[in-house]
């Protein structure tokens, strides 16, 4: 996307990346004299009234959560044909970016990235609002190590009934729960949670859960196929936090933490070096299912 300063009140300073709504910039809000993130949606769905409205449905679940891990609203509007939403702007890297720089993180990182992320979603939470699309890219870790969540682009709000993705399974195929893979409409909480599942099993071993060669066959390994234990991929880490995991990673949303703060608990028991609260025994049965 390329075009002169169209923004009154802001002046574009680099290109940070795009998707396939819009592009996103580094940009200065001159009155505040602050460096902002600039989402533009692209000018092929500007004449779209359902992509207006994805854009301002993002901007008013983010508007409507205030929390130090997820990424903080500060405008909407439309100039000179272009509709934009306006966000913090983070200094630092996606998880996914590290991910494919150092390959996977000690324990104790992935353990306050949990933490961190599972805050993120119980306040969300507690406002009725699932993401639907937790993965590495969707994380971002600033300069000085802390957590944001970001693109509430798929989220979905308390008045959201049906919105999905035209044509499409709303989620990333390596991060996403069964039963959303299944139908977008199933997801809940509960979905995310198995998505940070998926999220800090690649944290801690270098590679997802699942990675056939295909959608299809990634899709059908997400369905029919157990997770493996993380403490078998890697035996450095943790009894403690291989039972977490493979408790986030349950294909019953029934066996997985029924909230944030479910997990919450657990994460910091293992980081206390305490024993979580997992029937392995119990998941290891529902995965005889499945084998």
């Amino acid at each position: 996307m390329k075009f002169a300063q169209p923004f009154e009140d802001y002046e574009i300073l680099s290109r940070v990346g795009a998707g396939a709504m819009g592009t996103v910039f580094r940009a200065r809000q001159t009155k505040m004299n602050r460096v902002v993130a600039l989402k533009v949606l692209r000018p092929s769905l500007a004449r779209n009234r359902k992509y207006v409205e994805r854009l301002r449905r993002e901007a008013r679940i983010v508007g409507a959560l205030n929390h130090p891990n997820i990424v903080t609203g500060y405008d909407l509007g439309e100039e000179g044909g272009y509709h934009y939403f306006v966000m913090e702007f983070v200094e630092g890297q996606s998880l996914r970016s590290l991910l494919q720089e150092w390959g996977l993180f000690p324990e104790e990182r992935v353990l306050e990235v949990g933490i961190q992320v599972a805050g993120a979603l119980e306040h969300a939470f507690a406002r009725g609002v699932i993401h639907r699309d937790i993965k590495p890219g969707n994380i971002l870790i600033d300069e000085a190590g802390n957590v944001k969540l970001t693109d509430m682009g798929l989220a979905k709000g308390p008045t959201d009934l049906t919105l999905t993705r035209d044509g499409a399974t709303v989620g990333t195929p390596q991060f996403i729960s069964p039963e959303q893979a299944i139908d977008p409409q199933n997801a809940d909480i509960r979905s995310d949670l198995y998505s940070l599942g998926a999220t800090l099993f690649q944290m801690a071993t270098g590679a997802a859960p699942f990675s056939g060669d295909s959608i299809g066959k990634l899709i059908d390994q997400v369905l029919n196929e157990p997770a493996p234990l993380v403490s078998d991929v890697n035996p450095g880490v943790s009894e403690g936090l291989s039972l977490v995991i493979k408790k986030l990673l349950a294909k019953d949303p029934a066996l997985r933490y029924q909230t944030p703060g479910e997990l919450l608990v657990d994460l910091r028991r293992v980081a206390r070096s305490e024993a979580p609260g997992v029937d392995l025994k119990r998941l290891e049965k529902a995965d005889r299912a499945y084998g």
